[in-house]
């Protein structure tokens, strides 16, 4: 195989291995089309409630805590795609290597799904419960839309 193939070989696997990692934690991409790292959630609630500032100041808090979150676990899994990658440069071939990196991978996404679904809820709990009904009903619209 050439330099180019395998070049092309590796760019295939990594993308494999993060939608294989997605794939298998399908929710994280639903939630985080309601929730990125940038706020979307926080946006949203902005959008469909009238916040007053007292829930802006507790969900302020809870929006920055998750951003310090799933950016500690981002930063994870883009260290175990570049563990994947020099696994995949030293031997082309599934290996100990390869399994041990997309093992990382997939326990990073399935964190970030976990931390995501806590922060759903966080966020919840900080809203005046006047407000959670229509809060629960973007959630579920959100992931019922990931979902098709």
């Amino acid at each position: 195989m050439t330099g180019r193939g395998i070049s092309k070989l590796v760019a295939a696997v990594i993308a494999a291995g993060v939608i294989g990692a997605m794939t298998a934690t399908g929710a994280v991409w639903a939630l985080h089309r309601l929730h990125p790292p940038r706020g979307d959630l926080h946006s949203l609630l902005h959008r469909v409630l009238p916040l007053d500032a007292a829930e802006r100041a507790r969900l302020d808090a809870k929006e920055q805590i998750f951003v310090v979150r799933s950016q500690e676990i981002d930063a994870r899994m883009k260290a175990a795609n570049a563990r994947l990658a020099e696994a995949i440069r030293a031997d082309p071939r599934w290996s100990p290597e390869v399994e041990a990196a997309t093992r990382e991978i997939e326990a990073a996404a399935g964190e970030l799904q976990r931390a995501t679904l806590r922060h759903v809820f966080e966020m919840r709990d900080g809203l005046d419960p006047e407000h959670r009904k229509a809060y629960d009903e973007a959630v579920i619209a959100a992931l019922n839309r990931g979902a098709r």
